[in-house]
Formats: structure tokens, sequence, C-alpha cells
């Protein structure tokens, strides 16, 4: 049931899901030996600061990516897998002709399988790992997003940061709380005269 297809004389299958990962981990190689290693060079010169912070952003997109394609590749070898487990729990029933009962046994199967096989990649130590290592990454990106735009844009407008305004939250926070205090002392004291 493998589809193939001839190209330039190479016989190569349809969904090819291995050349995929063969690409992503000769790219990422490629980008270590490369762009990689001109990243990790300090920077020098009046615009020093600058040049670091934009090069860590660079890399933090690139871990990011990496961790995204990583995380895609392990759901497309789940579909995979669960496609592969489909075709051997129909195998030949679909051939002949096709009723209304078939398609909703195969409908059932089908739900059943892709639910059983996600549920165990799910439950996987692989999942949890590769979840949190793509939510770090995004988290990092994010703030890195967050403090250029901070020093990029709202500083020189001479408009206020996030850190900046969660000063002033937590100081209005122990300002109200200190009033809210000192409100009830004086409702105390002239209680008691």
């Amino acid at each position: 049931m493998n589809a193939q297809i001839n190209i330039k004389g190479k016989n190569m299958e349809k969904s090819n899901l291995e050349s995929t990962q063969e690409f992503y981990d000769q790219w990422i190689n490629m980008y270590k030996a490369t762009m990689g290693k001109f990243i990790e060079m300090p920077a020098v010169g009046p615009a020093r600061e600058k040049s670091e912070k934009m090069m860590k952003g660079f890399s933090t997109f690139v871990n990011l990516y990496a961790s995204g394609m990583d995380t895609s590749v392990n759901m497309q070898n789940v579909f995979k897998e669960a496609m592969q487990k489909v075709q051997e729990k129909i195998g030949a029933d679909m051939d002949g002709d096709i009723s209304p009962e078939k398609y909703k046994e195969f409908y059932d199967i089908w739900i059943q399988t892709y639910s059983d096989t996600f549920k165990d990649f799910a439950k996987s130590g692989h999942f949890v790992s590769d979840l949190g290592k793509l939510n770090a990454h995004l988290m990092d990106f994010q703030k890195y997003n967050r403090d250029m735009l901070e020093d990029n844009y709202l500083k020189p407008m001479n408009m206020p940061t996030k850190t900046e305004i969660d000063e002033i939250n937590k100081e209005l926070y122990t300002l109200k709380k200190t009033v809210k205090e000192l409100t009830s002392q004086i409702k105390e004291l002239k209680e008691n005269n």
C-alpha cells in the first residue's frame, strides 16, 4: 500500500519522514558549525552590548525553532504510527463493496486507534520532556522579545515598562495595605475613647 514516486531515478516513499528528519538534522548541524560559532563570538566596539543582545535573540529564536521542529517531527511519527495501526487493523476489510456500515466500522476503528496511540504518546516521558523543552524555549523567546521591546521602544519614548508598572503595582498594594491597617487602628482607638 506504500505509494512510490520515482524522481530522477531515485525511488522514494511518498510520506518518508526519515528524509525530513535527516534534512532537519543536517540543517541544525550546519547551523551549529557556521552561524552558531559566529553568534558565540564576542562583540566589540561601541555597539557591543546591543550586538550581544541581538545575537542572543537570534540564538533564542533558533532554539525555539529547533524545539518546534522536534515536536513537529515527533507528532508526525505518531500520526504515521497511528495510520499504520489502522491499516493493520482494517487490512482487506475495506476491499469490495463499501457500505455505510463499513464506513462506520472504519471510522470507529480509525478514531479508537488514533485516540489510543495519541493517549499512549501523551503519557510518555518523551512527550512531557519534548513539551517542556518547547515551552522553556518559548518563554525564553517571549522574555527576549519583551526585553527588546522595552529597551528599543518603550524606554526611548519615555513610556512605562512592565518592570516599572509591576513596581508601581507592588507599591500601590503596600500602600493600600498600610491604609487599611491604619484605618482599622484609628477605628479601634475611637472605640476605646
